[in-house]
This record gives C-alpha cells, sequence and structure tokens, in this order.
C-alpha cells in the first residue's frame, strides 16, 4: 500500500513543480488523505482525494496514523471557523477549520465538539457540521453557489478562503453530491452536450469558455435566463443575455465554447 499522509493546516496549496516559486494548481484541506507518488525531502509528491497530482510542502502534513480510519468523522459545515483549546471562544485557538474539512470526534459537550488533528493534538470547534446529501437537489446546489459570493478569486483555489474558476464549481457540486474533476477542460468532458442557445440552458448546466486558445479556460454555472455564477475576480453573477444589462459582459459570447449537463 502506498505510503499516506494528512494535511495538517486548514488549506495548504498544491504545486505544479516542487518549490514556491513554482504556480499553485489546487489546495488540499484539513484531514485530507493524501497518497505519496514521490519524495524530494521537503516536498512530496502527492495524490489528493480527487485524483488531482502535485507538490506539497512537507511541514502542511504529517504521516497517516495507523488507527485514523477507526473513527467517527465530523465534517465541517461553516466556511471558516476556530478551533479552540477549550469549548469556550475566549480560550487559545490552535487551528482555523474550513469547509470540507474531516476530523476525528474525541468528544461532545453542549455545542462544541471535540476533534482530533492530523497531529495528534485536540481542540474544540463549535459545532457546525456538514450534512452528507444522498440525491441532487437543483435549487440546494444554487443556495450553495450563491452562499459563496463575493469570496475572492485565488489562482488554484478551492475553498473558502479563495476560489479559481474550476475549485468553485468542483467544490459546489461536491457539496452536493457529485465528485467533478479539478479542472475545467476536464469537467467540460462530463455529462451530456445541449444546445447553444441560452434559452435551452437549465438551472445547475455547466457553461465553458476559452479566452486564450481551444482549451478550455473558464467555467461557470447556469442559473437560468442566460445569467451565471462563477469566479472571475470574486464569485459574481454575470450573463450572456443582453436584457440583463447590469450583468451582461460582451466578452462572454465572444468566447464561450460549450454547454454541458452533469446533472
Amino acid at each position: 500500500m502506498a505510503l499516506q499522509m494528512l494535511t495538517n493546516v486548514s488549506i495548504a496549496f498544491i504545486y505544479r513543480d516542487a518549490a514556491f516559486k513554482s504556480e499553485t494548481t489546487s489546495q488540499t484541506h484539513l484531514g485530507e488523505i493524501l497518497e505519496v507518488l514521490e519524495d524530494r525531502g521537503d516536498w512530496l509528491r502527492v495524490r489528493q482525494e480527487d485524483n488531482y497530482e502535485g507538490w506539497v510542502a512537507r511541514f502542511f502534513i504529517v504521516d497517516k496514523p495507523a488507527s485514523w480510519e477507526d473513527h467517527t468523522f465530523y465534517l465541517h459545515g461553516e466556511h471558516i471557523s476556530w478551533i479552540y483549546q477549550s469549548p469556550d471562544t475566549q480560550s487559545n485557538t490552535i487551528r482555523d477549520i474550513t469547509l470540507l474539512s474531516r476530523l476525528p470526534v474525541v468528544d461532545q459537550q453542549g455545542g462544541w465538539v471535540q476533534l482530533l488533528l492530523p497531529d495528534g493534538i485536540q481542540g474544540w470547534v463549535q459545532n457546525s457540521p456538514r450534512t452528507l446529501v444522498e440525491s441532487v437537489d437543483v435549487e440546494r446546489l444554487i443556495q450553495t453557489a450563491f452562499g459563496f459570493q463575493g469570496i475572492q478569486y485565488y489562482w488554484g483555489g478551492r475553498s473558502p478562503k479563495g476560489f479559481d474558476c474550476s475549485g468553485f464549481v468542483q467544490t459546489v457540486y461536491g457539496l452536493n453530491g457529485i465528485q467533478l474533476p479539478r479542472d475545467a477542460y476536464q469537467q467540460a468532458e462530463m455529462g451530456m452536450r445541449v444546445d447553444d442557445d441560452f434559452s435551452k440552458w437549465e438551472v445547475g448546466d455547466l457553461v465553458f469558455f476559452s479566452e486564450k486558445s481551444d482549451k478550455i479556460t473558464h467555467v461557470a454555472i447556469a442559473i437560468g435566463g442566460g445569467d451565471f455564477i462563477h469566479a472571475s475576480g470574486f464569485v459574481k453573477l454575470n450573463s450572456m443575455n443582453h436584457d440583463h444589462s447590469d450583468l451582461y459582459l460582451e466578452k462572454y459570447g465572444k468566447i464561450y465554447t460549450r454547454t454541458m449537463r452533469v446533472i
């Protein structure tokens, strides 16, 4: 079995090469299991749980304990919160925790849950678990997307600390029971292609764009009437519909490529 390690900070960046000056390509969440593919001392090439591969700095991760999977896990539901030394917001903070983190439960007390961190430290977070969905609900999916409005764009981001376009889409769909690949060009191969006429698009369709070449470089989520939500500068609404003048931007019509239905 390949060596496995755990992300030990709320968000660690994944890099294209084994250097901080390299391009960031993704993020890994607190408690995420990483499969080690190559070891270069201070840097490890890893495969994430979504099968994405890249390099992470060793000081962000720790060895996975043999008993790690024997626990009941807490799935954090808030965008960003603090883990405290004791169940009291006046106590010292240990680490921050973001949506999609997954940690073992040690104890519960009132409105607090005690968690085991990957490095063995224990701490308390105000109990706000995420509920796993068993079926896809388009209305809930769009509510999830709207809940991220205003979060800034960050190349390689897939967390409430910053999203790139495909990281935003992957996160929204993942929270609603649909696992998508990491990059926009990969997501563009999922599902069924639909008519290019935006009046035929359904809420939740994925809208793809090519800005500089034939390769897909941008993705958005259709919300009806030619409008879409996406990460561009920050998570916001835009439109391909001239009638929606407050949201319309001409450039999106020029770089539009295809629309895919994955629900």
